[in-house]
């Protein structure tokens, strides 16, 4: 592994995939959860939290939640590894770590920071990160022989859009739902969505009806938010959705983790004329992230997890 994006791969993955909990039973106060009979304690994410402690509320609850859902996944990520029996010598992993205290050297503009720097502002230390750099080895070693060259521009070849920097301008209408509790608020969001839709099609201006009801800070602008790319941070159906669309075109109701949307594309950038063999690891750094998020997706339905709610 020589990207630092591929190393963090076993703190990244969470945020794009969150676990789906089941509680079948009563924790005791101090077990935030359990997976396969291992712990998570509070005091485990208090110590993660400390980092977020002048935040307010609002933003402190999801945090809690990453925070959750990513201890889970290194619990899981760490069993399966275990299981396989694969080594990573004592080397390998300095070696990694060395590259990556260059990396974050190099990419400093005025303030060096070091790693355990950078550890520390995200809530974990170097012991922790030691052990994930190993596991993020493994893994990568788990799969090295699964990606021959024929593979990987298969997958290229699907995907391109993925590579080639191509870019969509787009606004949206959110109605947000992540507050609400009762199927009824729901069945009324959706109403909502569907209704404005309606608006639109009788010819109603987007943009004014993104100030009037939309639930994202982007609505004070007609709900643009911008060029976005294929591989970004928004949901995954909400970028289907945008990239599907032409330009001009308003989507039917979207429903992400957020709420429900209505995604209108304002213009489009061609993509660039990229070729397999100069950006082989790059696709193959794409595989494997999509190949780690199965093989979580796998571990979380075969795992009993337990969770205090």
């Amino acid at each position: 592994m020589s990207k630092f994006s591929a190393t963090l791969v076993c703190f990244a993955l969470i945020f794009v995939q969150p676990v789906v909990f089941s509680a079948e039973k009563e924790l005791p106060i101090d077990i935030v959860a359990t997976v396969n009979g291992k712990k998570i304690t509070q005091e485990m994410v208090i110590n993660k939290l400390k980092n977020f402690s002048n935040a307010d509320t609002e933003t402190v609850s999801p945090v809690r939640q990453e925070i959750i859902d990513q201890l889970i996944t290194d619990i899981l990520l760490e069993e399966f590894i275990d299981k396989q029996g694969s080594i990573v010598a004592p080397e390998e992993i300095e070696r990694e770590i060395g590259q990556i205290r260059s990396n974050i050297s190099g990419s400093q503009n005025n303030t060096i920071q070091s790693l355990e720097q950078v550890l520390v502002s995200i809530g974990s230390d170097i012991a922790e990160f030691r052990r994930s750099v190993k596991y993020s080895i493994a893994v990568e070693k788990y799969f090295h022989n699964k990606f021959d060259d024929k593979t990987l521009e298969k997958y290229f070849e699907e995907n391109k859009g993925i590579f080639n920097g191509e870019s969509v301008r787009v606004s949206h209408i959110l109605i947000d739902t992540r507050n609400m509790r009762a199927q009824e608020e729901y069945f009324r969001a959706r109403e909502q969505i569907k209704n404005i839709k309606r608006e639109i099609e009788r010819e109603a201006t987007f943009e004014e009806l993104a100030k009037k009801y939309s639930n994202c800070p982007s609505a004070q602008n007609g709900g643009d938010l911008g060029f976005i790319q294929r591989k970004g941070y928004l949901a995954k159906l909400f970028l289907e959705t945008a990239f599907s669309l032409k330009v001009g075109e308003v989507s039917e109701p979207v429903q992400s983790e957020y709420g429900y949307h209505l995604i209108k594309v304002t213009d489009k950038k061609e993509g660039a004329n990229i070729h397999f063999e100069d950006i082989k690891e790059k696709v193959r750094l794409e595989v494997l992230d999509s190949e780690i998020l199965k093989l979580l997706d796998v571990l979380r339905k075969e795992a009993r997890i337990v969770t205090n709610r």
